[in-house]
C-alpha cells in the first residue's frame, strides 16, 4: 500500500516507495557498505587493485541510488491542489482549475476498458504549461507517446501520428501570449489527447502502489471538498 502519512487535516503525502529508511538506518546501511568495501578492497595484490575495486564498489553505489531513484513518485493532496513531485520534476493543479478527472479507457470494446492511465482535464492548460521546467516536459511527451499513438490508433488517425508527436508550431493564447518550443508542444500533446481521451494531463499507474479506482476515489474526495470550501 501506499504510504500515508497526515501533514495536516486536510493534507495528505502519498508515495510509492516501498522502503523508507530514517537517518540513522541510512547511516548503518551506509556504513556496512563502506566497510565491505573495504574489505573486498584487502583481496587485490596491489594498491591500484584495492583502488579500483573501491572505485567499482562506489560506482555501483550511485547507480543503485540513482536507480532507485528516478522510480520514486510522491504526491501531494490538499483541499486546494494536487501535486506530483518525481525526480525530473514537479507539476500542480490547482482544484478550481480542474474540469474532469477518471481513469482513461478504450474506444474498442474488445479491448481491456480501462488503461493504466489517470486523467485531469483542465478548465485551463496555461498554468499548468507554465509552471513545468523543461526537463519535465520533456518527460511527459516522451512518458505518454505510447497513449497517443494508441489514441490516434482507436480513432482511425494513425496517419497523423508523426505530425502530432512533432507538433512544436507556435500557439497563441487565448489572452494574446505567444507560446513556443517545448511549451508549444506540451500545449499541442494535451489537445490531441484531450480529443482522443477527453483529459489533458495524465498519472500512470504504474506510479501507485495502489488501486488506481481508490486512488480516483481519493482524489476525486479532494477535489469535491474543494469546491464546497470555495462555496
Amino acid at each position: 500500500m501506499l504510504n500515508l502519512s497526515l501533514v495536516a487535516m486536510s493534507s495528505l503525502q502519498l508515495t510509492n516507495e516501498k522502503f523508507i529508511l530514517g537517518k540513522v538506518s541510512r547511516g548503518l546501511l551506509l556504513t556496512f557498505y563502506v566497510l565491505f568495501s573495504v574489505w573486498l578492497s584487502t583481496f587485490s595484490n596491489g594498491t591500484q587493485g584495492s583502488i579500483g575495486i573501491l572505485l567499482i564498489c562506489g560506482c555501483a553505489l550511485l547507480m543503485v541510488i540513482y536507480t532507485y531513484k528516478r522510480g520514486v513518485v510522491r504526491f501531494t493532496i490538499t483541499d486546494t491542489h494536487l501535486q506530483q513531485h518525481t525526480f525530473k520534476g514537479g507539476w500542480v493543479v490547482q482544484w478550481q482549475n480542474v474540469s474532469s478527472l477518471g481513469l482513461c479507457r478504450s474506444h474498442q470494446p474488445t479491448h481491456n476498458l480501462e488503461l493504466p492511465w489517470i486523467g485531469i482535464k483542465l478548465k485551463d492548460p496555461k498554468p499548468f504549461i507554465k509552471q513545468a521546467c523543461p526537463r519535465l516536459i520533456t518527460n511527459l511527451l516522451l512518458e505518454q507517446r505510447s497513449l497517443l499513438h494508441l489514441g490516434a490508433r482507436e480513432t482511425e488517425k494513425e496517419h497523423l501520428f508523426q505530425d502530432q508527436v512533432l507538433d512544436s508550431s507556435r500557439v497563441e493564447l487565448k489572452d494574446g501570449e505567444t507560446i513556443k518550443g517545448l511549451q508549444a508542444s506540451l500545449y499541442h500533446r494535451m489537445c490531441y489527447q484531450r480529443e482522443y481521451w477527453g483529459y489533458d494531463i495524465f498519472i500512470s499507474t504504474a506510479d501507485l502502489d495502489r488501486d488506481a479506482e481508490e486512488f480516483v476515489g481519493l482524489l476525486r474526495k479532494y477535489w469535491a471538498g474543494s469546491r464546497h470550501t470555495s462555496d
